[in-house]
Order: C-alpha cells, then structure tokens, then sequence
C-alpha cells in the first residue's frame, strides 16, 4: 500500500486543480454585475429644452453622458428641483407607466415665468421623467393659472413647429 501512496497523492492533486473548470465567469464581472446601483444624483436633467432667440423655436434636448438606467423618479425629480428651486415638484408616485407630480406652490409656474418658460418647465420635466424605462405619461397635480395648467403630458404633446 506505501508503494501506492505517492500514485494517489498526485491524483488526488490532478482531480483538485482541475475541478474549478466550469465556471466561465471572472471574479472581476461577478463583482461588477453585483455592485451596479443607479446614483442618487444625476449631474443635469434629462434632457433641456433650447430656445431658439430669433425664431423662437423650442429643441428638445438629451443631455449627453445620461445613462436612462441610471435614472429613477428620485434622481429625476432632484435634478428638476435642482434647476427649477422656484417650482419643487414633491409627492411623486408611479402608477403603471404614469408618473404623479405634484406642485404644491406654482406660482413662478403659473404666474411668474411666462407662457413660454411654463412650457419649457412642463416640456423638460415630461421629456425627463419619460426617459425612465417604463414611462410614457407624467400627471402634472398642480393650481391653474395664467400660464399653466394641471394635467397628463406625453411627449409628443411637446412638438414644437419648425
């Protein structure tokens, strides 16, 4: 049997180093695909709204190095408020692929930015919140006023003449 010994050590150590074959995948991807989260914030909206001065002609704009699956309403809605301190979007809530927004103070919405700058609000915040997989509507709850009015916007509402 001592004659044997050494024959079976040296399978036993084949057999051991050769086991581990079937896993196909590096530790470095294992960890990658583990520790993926979406970040808190996000550097700017989604996409920006770009007024033309002479004609007067809105373009809707993706910001460039946004990532749609880093975004979630939590990073969205603090990147509007962010850019829009005088309109604080809160209450957010999905619902199938409709966002609830609401606005509790609109004044600047409704009576402070103009025709124009309500639009471009409504339009940018539409555009942002729809580019979360999943979205296609936002349901603005807010007060009517001069320039603004509550509702449920998809983008297409937004389609500016040329």
């Amino acid at each position: 049997m001592k004659k044997f010994a050494p024959y079976i050590l040296i399978a036993f150590v084949f057999i051991a180093c050769n086991s581990d074959t079937k896993n196909t995948e590096t530790e470095e991807e294992i960890v990658e695909t583990e520790t993926y989260q979406q970040p808190k914030e996000i550097a700017d909206i989604p996409w920006a709204a770009v007024l033309d001065s002479t004609s007067q002609i809105i373009t809707m704009t993706a910001t460039e190095g946004i990532n749609a699956k880093d975004l979630n309403l939590d990073n969205v809605t603090e990147s509007i408020n962010r850019k829009y301190p005088e309109i604080l979007i809160s209450n957010i809530l999905q619902k199938s692929d409709t966002v609830f927004v609401k606005i509790n103070d609109a004044t600047y919405l409704t009576q402070g930015s103009g025709s124009m700058g309500a639009e471009i609000f409504l339009a940018e915040s539409t555009y942002s919140f729809t580019q979360i997989p999943g979205i296609n509507f936002v349901n603005f709850d807010f007060k009517i006023g001069d320039h603004a009015s509550p509702g449920t916007f998809k983008r297409t509402d937004f389609e500016f003449k040329k």
